[in-house]
């Protein structure tokens, strides 16, 4: 080939080249990062940054791919986390149906209905994740669905809760005691002692598991064993008020009443906006002669709108 050949051919590729490159950049622009994985990708990391960018991004790849469940599973986060309860729902409900292995939904739709104040149906979708993960180690599926029994009223069932996530987790402090609470509010109080006394086990530097196990006993007329508690708990923490309250009350059932005056008026000292302390001294003012102390105290809670017994009040201090 001569050198006029070949100049000949070199000028003909470059003209060729030039022609291609032309084609390729009058295409449509597309690339990977159009893509729904690509722009999925995108919207998951505007998740904490920026929901409302997430929200759009991940709106955009069920535009492109309607039947993409991690994108309605995650915008329906977004909106949750916005306070958009309505449409996080409906996304909860799309992923289900595209996915139905997709179980842990059932957890953040009865976060979602428990937000909404619709207990009930929050209460559903726990039990349905305890369906689908009956040992689920973290325990705190039966944790949600006890709290849920709780707010309605079932305290019984609530400990039924507590107690298998309990087996899952025997050590887990806050469980029990989400137990013990639901078994004083049943009025369970034998078991509710057992349980406070397994709190103050797990965390005795706590003053108020020995207060919770004051409490107890004094439900239980047990007032003597109540204030040694209430004594536990005040040299752990002497600046509560509500120690010394709830020590004078059990001193007051005894009726010790100088040392119930006493108490409570340390709790009035440490908080004197409360008017059950005053009307509680006053109430034993009165008993020991001190009418006129007495009725200072009960005026002082009438005038802090304290209403409790004020007819017996008023007809005392006439």
């Amino acid at each position: 080939m001569t050198v006029k050949s070949v100049a000949y051919v070199t000028q003909t590729m470059r003209r060729f080249s030039l022609l291609w490159l032309f084609f390729l950049l009058t295409l449509p622009a597309f690339s990977q990062s159009d893509s729904p994985d690509a722009m999925f990708l995108r919207g998951y990391n505007y998740l904490t940054a920026d929901r409302g960018k997430a929200i759009s991004i991940l709106s955009q790849v069920i535009e492109k791919d309607a039947n993409y469940t991690n994108a309605y599973y995650h915008r329906g986060i977004a909106f949750f986390k916005n306070g958009d309860y309505e449409k996080a729902l409906s996304d909860f409900n799309k992923a289900y149906e595209l996915n139905e292995d997709l179980d842990i939904l059932w957890m953040y739709k009865g976060f979602t209905y428990k937000n909404m104040g619709d207990l009930d149906q929050a209460l559903s979708c726990f039990s349905n994740y305890i369906i689908a993960y009956p040992t689920d180690t973290t325990a705190y599926s039966y944790i949600l669905r006890g709290k849920m029994k709780y707010e309605l009223g079932d305290f019984q069932g609530a400990v039924e809760d507590y107690d298998m996530a309990l087996r899952l987790k025997p050590f887990e402090e806050k469980y029990q005691y989400y137990r013990f609470v639901a078994l004083y509010e049943d009025g369970n109080y034998d078991k509710a002692l057992t349980a406070a006394s397994r709190l103050t086990e797990l965390n005795p530097k706590f003053y108020g598991y020995y207060m919770y196990k004051g409490n107890v006993y004094r439900k239980m007329e047990m007032y003597d064993s109540a204030a040694y508690m209430y004594n536990i708990a005040i040299l752990k923490n002497r600046g509560n008020p509500d120690l010394y309250y709830y020590r004078g009350l059990s001193y007051k059932n005894m009726d010790n009443w100088y040392d119930a005056i006493e108490d409570f008026t340390e709790a009035i000292r440490l908080e004197p906006s409360d008017p059950a302390y005053y009307a509680e001294r006053g109430n034993c003012k009165y008993f020991v002669g001190d009418k006129e102390g007495a009725c200072a105290d009960w005026n002082k809670a009438n005038e802090m709108d304290y209403f409790e017994d004020f007819s017996a009040f008023r007809d005392r201090c006439k």
